[in-house]
């Protein structure tokens, strides 16, 4: 009765009935038929037994790793999905950063730009004033010369125009002085021949026309 049983069990684990784990051929070849039989029966049984422990255990082992995976690839699978959130969540943050930085960037280049063409213009219009007044400068400079210069002139005139006439005016004056003294001279001497009268340097004197203190009034 124990036999087809233990023959179902050897051939699902693929080991022969009668050949215990771990003897040979030989040795299975030289057992005694009859009543060892269930010796040897018993002997497989103690072996299958233990096999289909092992078996079951290692079962148990694989399910348990199994479940283990699983439980891990859950886990993953849901590290994953929240990596993918907050990927995509600082994904989005860093967009509207970008963004939003991209537009204060175009705003202060416009600004800037603005702000450079301000002073552009403003350089521009500094450079014309400069030359304009540097013009202005060089033009009021020639005619500062040039009136300087007619000034010169016309003061080298009238310096040898007022020489001349000082000259004139000394001979003049000495040819005048001259002339007087000759009739003061002619006078005096008229003047003294005649009786009764005083001398004409006295009556001079007498008008403050010679040297010597005025006469008292």
């Amino acid at each position: 009765a124990r036999r087809p049983s233990l023959q179902r069990s050897a051939d699902l684990l693929g080991t022969p009935v009668g050949r215990p784990r771990g003897c040979s051929g030989a040795m299975a070849k030289k057992a005694p038929a009859g009543g060892d039989d269930d010796k040897m029966m018993e002997e497989q049984i103690v072996y299958m037994k233990k096999k289909i422990e092992i078996l079951q255990h290692r079962t148990m082992y694989k399910q348990e790793q199994a479940s283990n995976s699983k439980k891990s690839e859950a886990e993953l699978r849901q590290r994953i999905r929240e990596l993918d959130g907050s990927f995509q969540k600082e994904s989005e943050r860093c967009r509207e950063n970008t963004g939003e930085m991209s537009r204060q960037y175009r705003e202060m280049q416009d600004s800037f730009n603005e702000r450079i063409k301000v002073l552009q213009k403003s350089v521009a219009d500094a450079k014309h004033e400069i030359e304009a007044v540097t013009k202005e400068i060089e033009r009021v400079r020639i005619e500062k010369d040039d009136i300087i210069r007619q000034k010169d002139v016309q003061i080298k005139t009238l310096s040898h125009k007022m020489e001349t006439m000082a000259f004139e005016f000394a001979d003049m004056l000495k040819e005048t002085l001259d002339k007087m003294s000759q009739r003061i001279e002619v006078t005096h001497n008229s003047w003294d021949r005649k009786p009764g009268k005083p001398p004409l340097m006295n009556q001079l004197k007498a008008f403050s026309l010679t040297d010597g203190p005025p006469p008292s009034k």
